[in-house]
């Protein structure tokens, strides 16, 4: 059996000894939807430089570049900007990072800039589910939980519902144990 894994440095100082972790979840990878269209739109114009030649040599103008002809530069460059795209997405899904935790909610995110949003459970006065059609569909959603004063969102997760209801009992047991004994 493997070791438990260690929480981030940020997330690990945020939760207290004895809390306990109930979720640790990322998002999935339609948070970056438009990384991936940009990969998409630029393989597609790469192919179509490679493929079907649209600059063809017109009267003697040179049009090559170091030797290599501007069809293939340009599809170079597409390709490269394909690449950049794709290692944006997966820098954004990876730094992101939800950590429920049975008094709070930590939300993660940025690379050389961190931020780190804490909001405990007792703030708590709505958690809303948000998905459109395409995102029922593929099972994902955001939650929109607002405190009165401000809002966190747990951007595009899996299966949404399932941590809404747990937020919503954990809601629950928290005010039925701050209310006072009735005799």
């Amino acid at each position: 059996m493997s070791a438990p894994t260690q929480a981030p440095a940020p997330i690990q100082a945020s939760v207290q000894a004895g809390e306990k972790t109930l979720e640790r979840i990322r998002p999935t990878r339609f948070i970056a939807f438009k990384y991936y269209l940009l990969i998409l739109i630029s393989l597609v114009l790469a192919a179509a430089f490679l493929l079907l030649d649209p600059i063809k040599n017109y009267a003697n103008v040179d049009n090559s570049i170091m030797g290599l002809s501007f069809d293939v530069v340009a599809a170079i460059f597409l390709l490269f900007i394909a690449f950049l795209a794709f290692v944006g997405a997966e820098l954004i899904r990876y730094t992101t990072l939800y950590l429920i935790t049975d008094n709070k909610i930590v939300r993660t995110d940025g690379i050389l800039s961190k931020n780190t949003q804490m909001v405990p459970y007792t703030q708590f006065k709505a958690i809303d589910l948000h998905q459109s059609l395409l995102e029922r569909v593929l099972h994902i959603g955001t939650l929109k939980i607002d405190t009165g004063e401000d809002t966190i969102k747990i951007e595009t997760i899996s299966h949404p519902k399932r941590l809404q209801e747990l937020l919503s009992e954990r809601l629950g047991r928290l005010s039925y144990s701050q209310q006072p004994n009735q005799k």
